[in-house]
């Protein structure tokens, strides 16, 4: 085969690899955010359960350090997702926790407590 046509044919190769590279890099960083959103949930959701089984219950004041400065974050991207306003994150947290049935809230003496919910 003519050396011509092997080059060619090289480039043509590497063009169709480098558009099927970056087609994959859009789409992953199209699906970001989502990714972002769901890996924080379930970190953020992981830490809290691990620190109330350890303390056996807490209240929103006390979990609040629990999730602050939390960063997450997909294996291949740079862009990473930390909390910097540790009442909102952990607002979301445990209303998904609630909604899914792993806490419970428990109102004594006007305050409110968060325990892992026992069936």
């Amino acid at each position: 085969m003519d050396p011509l046509v092997r080059l060619l044919l090289a480039l043509f190769a590497s063009f169709l690899l480098g558009a099927a590279v970056f087609v994959w890099g859009a789409r992953k960083e199209a699906e970001l955010p989502k990714v972002l959103s769901e890996e924080f949930i379930a970190k953020g959701s992981s830490v809290v359960l691990r620190k109330l089984r350890q303390k056996g219950e807490a209240t929103f004041e006390e979990m609040l350090p629990w999730v602050d400065g939390l960063t997450v974050g997909p294996i291949w991207s740079t862009r990473r997702l930390k909390v910097t306003a540790p009442q909102k994150a952990l607002e979301a947290i445990l209303s998904y926790l609630t909604e899914k049935g792993a806490v419970e809230e428990v109102r004594r003496s006007g305050r409110t407590f968060y325990r892992i919910k026992v069936e």
